[in-house]
C-alpha cells in the first residue's frame, strides 16, 4: 500500500469511496446549506467553523477537497489557505462574499483551485467541486490510461511527475501551487503548439473562467518566476493576443 500524504491520502491514488468534502464556514445557517447540497451528490461531508478546527479536520478526517470561507474567527481563511498550501496539494474552492478582483487573484495566486463569490448558485457550485475533483484526479487516470508510461514529461531540462506533483528545473526541485503546475503540465504536453487563452483557462481552472485572461496572466507571471525566467525568452512563450507555446 502507498504511504499516506501529509493530509492522509494515499499517494498512489484515491479509494473509490465518495469524495469526502470539508467545509470551513462559520456561518451555521449557510453551512447547512452547503451541507445539503454537497451530500446530495452523494459526496460525504465535514464541518469547521473556524480556522484551527480547520486545520485540525484537514490532517485528520483526509478529505479530497474543502470548501473554505476567508472571513472567520480567529485564524483566517488567508492563514488557512497559507498552511494547507505549505502541507500539499489538497483541492480548496474559496467561497466568500469578497468580490473584489484583488481578493480574487490573490486568492488564486496563493494556491486556491476556485474562487466562489456570495451570493452563489448553488448548482454552480456542485458544478465546480466537481470539477475541481476531476483534475485532481487526471493525472492519476492519464498515468493509468494512457501509453506514456508513468505520465512523466522531460524536455529542455524540464521534468514533471503528474502523479508527485513535482517539478524539476536542471535538477533543482520547483516548488509550485497545483493551479501551477496544471498550467505546466498542459502546455509541456503541447510543445511547439500554440495554446489559447481560453483553452488554458478552461483545462486548468474550469469553464467558468475561459474569459478570465488577468487570472491567466498573474499565474504564468508567477509561475515563470519560480522557472527561473525572465521576460518572454524562456521555455513558454507569449503569443501577443492569442495565447501561449511551450518551447522543447
Amino acid at each position: 500500500m502507498s504511504a499516506p500524504d501529509r493530509f492522509g491520502r494515499p499517494e498512489g491514488g484515491r479509494a473509490t469511496r465518495p469524495a469526502r468534502i470539508l467545509v470551513v464556514e462559520d456561518e451555521p445557517e449557510f453551512a447547512e446549506l452547503l451541507v445539503l447540497w454537497l451530500e446530495r451528490e452523494g459526496w460525504t461531508t465535514i464541518v469547521a467553523g473556524d480556522g484551527d478546527e480547520a486545520l485540525r479536520l484537514a490532517a485528520a478526517e483526509a478529505p479530497d477537497a474543502i470548501l473554505l470561507d476567508l472571513s472567520l474567527p480567529g485564524r483566517d481563511g488567508w492563514a488557512v489557505l497559507g498552511a494547507l498550501r505549505v502541507q500539499g496539494d489538497l483541492p480548496i474552492l474559496l467561497v466568500t462574499a469578497r468580490g473584489a478582483e484583488a481578493d480574487k487573484l490573490r486568492g488564486l495566486r496563493a494556491g486556491a483551485d476556485d474562487y466562489i463569490t456570495k451570493p452563489l448558485s448553488f448548482p454552480e457550485l456542485i458544478a465546480r467541486v466537481a470539477a475541481v475533483l476531476r483534475r485532481a484526479r487526471a493525472p492519476e487516470a492519464a498515468s493509468r490510461d494512457g501509453a506514456s508510461g508513468d505520465g512523466r514529461i522531460e524536455r529542455a531540462g524540464l521534468e514533471l511527475d503528474p502523479l508527485a506533483h513535482e517539478v524539476r528545473r536542471a535538477g533543482q526541485a520547483v516548488h509550485l501551487t497545483p493551479t501551477e503546475f496544471r498550467l505546466l503540465h498542459h502546455l509541456a504536453s503541447r510543445p511547439g503548439q500554440l495554446v489559447g487563452h481560453a483553452d488554458l483557462l478552461g483545462a486548468v481552472w474550469g469553464e467558468p473562467y475561459r474569459d478570465d485572461v488577468p487570472v491567466l496572466r498573474a499565474t504564468m507571471h508567477d509561475l515563470r518566476r519560480k522557472l527561473g525566467e525572465h521576460g518572454d525568452d524562456g521555455l513558454i512563450r507569449t503569443v501577443h493576443g492569442l495565447g501561449y507555446r511551450f518551447e522543447s
